[in-house]
């Protein structure tokens, strides 16, 4: 294989292809994918050039999902593109960010890395596209010159018969300005995010078939962590989920640590924190004293409407709708 199996090396970029590893996985260097992993059913099955229904959007959902796993680059730790990560992608379980959040995702790149240099970027590095969840470098290219109409940020056109490209790029005072409400999580999407213990075998249908369903009446939606494959390192995604949502509900049936820290990371934020937890543990055990004098709706799995009702409500008072 000469081309990088995700994206097939459309722009021209550079591409390595490494020896086998553990059960005929193969490592590969791609300047827009990064470095990773493929397993032999994967490449058979799905990644050659010829494979029709791995399409471009599929190609470009499974680059973004490379991209942002580059924390740890040796043959142990790098992102391995299996089977099962594929079909994700050919079902729309694991998807690229809507322009909307690509938009935001150009910023903060923009923004972080520009603040760790103190200087412009000079061009648009290979894997930009790649590292905002753009399906092109063309895509990502226009946002970027949306972006500079709307007043926030600068850069100069350096397209070219060879393709496109743009430096000198650089956040305007108003661009620092939306950087920063990111990062202080003061900007909020139209979802809830969940905080919880993931495969319990109450709680888990439970979420399913009654909250994200109660949630959703309200137009909005609730995500878990779950939810979000397609983003990066679980750390910085679990971050940027809290940051950009409009609340936060926290599960304290199982004292998971987890749910705790992400609870405080969100009141750190300012963000809205409700809390639910299981009646019959409630009632015996209660929560940790820094949670059990706060509101907290419980829910009864034999009961589940006036949990429903009870959750709305609460919702309702803490964003004033």
């Amino acid at each position: 294989m000469t081309v990088c199996p995700l994206c097939l090396s459309v722009d021209n970029f550079g591409y390595v292809a490494g020896g086998t590893w553990g059960h005929q996985n193969m490592r590969h260097e791609c300047e827009v994918c990064g470095v990773f992993g493929t397993s032999y059913e994967a490449r058979d099955d799905y990644l050659g050039a010829d494979r029709v229904k791995t399409t471009r959007i599929v190609r470009a959902t499974l680059s973004h999902w490379v991209r942002q796993r580059q924390a740890i680059r040796n043959n142990d730790n790098i992102p391995l593109v299996t089977s099962a990560i594929v079909k994700a992608a050919l079902s729309g379980e694991l998807s690229i960010p809507n322009p909307a959040e690509q938009a935001i995702n150009i910023i903060n790149f923009i923004g972080d890395e520009t603040k760790s240099t103190g200087k412009s970027l000079e061009s648009l590095p290979p894997e930009f596209h790649a590292h905002i969840g753009s399906i092109s470098r063309e895509f990502s290219y226009n946002l970027l010159f949306d972006l500079k109409r709307q007043g926030l940020l600068d850069a100069d056109d350096a397209s070219t018969m060879e393709g496109l490209d743009a430096y000198d790029i650089r956040l305007t005072l108003d661009g620092w300005n939306r950087y920063d409400s990111q990062m202080k999580g003061q900007t909020a999407g139209n979802y809830g995010f969940i905080a919880l213990k993931f495969g319990d075998p109450i709680l888990d249908p439970f979420l399913r078939n009654h909250i994200k369903p109660a949630i959703e009446s309200l137009g909005m939606q609730l995500r878990d962590m779950r939810d979000s494959a397609r983003a990066g390192i679980i750390d910085n995604l679990m971050r940027m989920e809290i940051r950009e949502s409009a609340f936060v509900l926290v599960d304290l049936t199982h004292d998971n640590s987890g749910a705790y820290w992400e609870a405080g990371y969100a009141e750190g934020l300012g963000k809205p924190v409700l809390y639910i937890c299981e009646k019959s543990k409630f009632d015996e055990a209660k929560t940790h004293f820094d949670t059990n004098h706060c509101t907290t709706v419980l829910w009864d799995s034999e009961n589940p409407d006036d949990f429903k009702d009870s959750l709305l409500a609460t919702l309702k008072r803490s964003l004033l709708i």
